[in-house]
């Protein structure tokens, strides 16, 4: 389970940088710096009406339901085409989390985040229009040996070269989900 990623830090790249400054530009919206949380609203990119490209928004992360106190804030990406609450929005609306990094937590509790190097990532994800706001949760699935040492599961993350095919073409999408394209480095923090 992803319960926790970093947007950046005073170490932020350039890429990084940009996102948050388009964020604060179109949605005057105030990027939080350092960890996002469930329930708090984050820079997200989704396709574009025209299927060119990718669309900058801002969406709560966690799906409100009736049937669960809180937030669903993962959907397992073996099964997401199997549940209601999942499918459609796996077929129709999957977005790009951009992040430095991810965290998760061993057996003992301490926080172990995993990063690409410097590299910007994205988190795969689904959304939502829900009453009067967008909402997102993040894909998991069966983690590399690197998380594996802490947890049985890792965010699905999405090449860069591949933003575009996850995010127009669902068969692309449900094979990206299935491979491991990015070498991640660990810190316990």
């Amino acid at each position: 389970m992803c319960g926790r990623y970093v947007l950046y830090t005073d170490k932020e790249q350039a890429e990084i940088r940009e996102i948050i400054e388009e964020v604060n530009k179109k949605h005057n919206f105030q990027v939080k710096k350092g960890d996002i949380y469930p329930s708090q609203k984050a820079p997200v990119f989704k396709g574009t009406p025209d299927h060119n490209g990718k669309y900058l928004d801002v969406m709560n992360w966690g799906y409100e339901v009736s049937f669960k106190k809180g937030l669903l804030i993962n959907a397992k990406s073996e099964t997401v085409l199997e549940k209601r609450t999942f499918s459609k929005d796996f077929k129709e609306r999957r977005c790009l989390i951009p992040a430095q990094a991810f965290y998760e937590w061993d057996q003992e509790k301490n926080k172990i985040m995993f990063y690409s190097g410097n590299d910007l990532i994205y988190l795969g994800g689904i959304f939502r229009q829900h009453e009067d706001k967008e909402e997102y949760v993040i894909l998991t699935k069966e983690p590399i040996k690197i998380v594996e040492e802490v947890h049985n599961r890792m965010p699905v993350i999405i090449p860069k070269n591949l933003a575009e095919n996850w995010l127009y073409d669902t068969n692309d999408a449900i094979g990206i989900m299935g491979n491991n394209y990015v070498e991640l480095e660990r810190e316990e923090v």
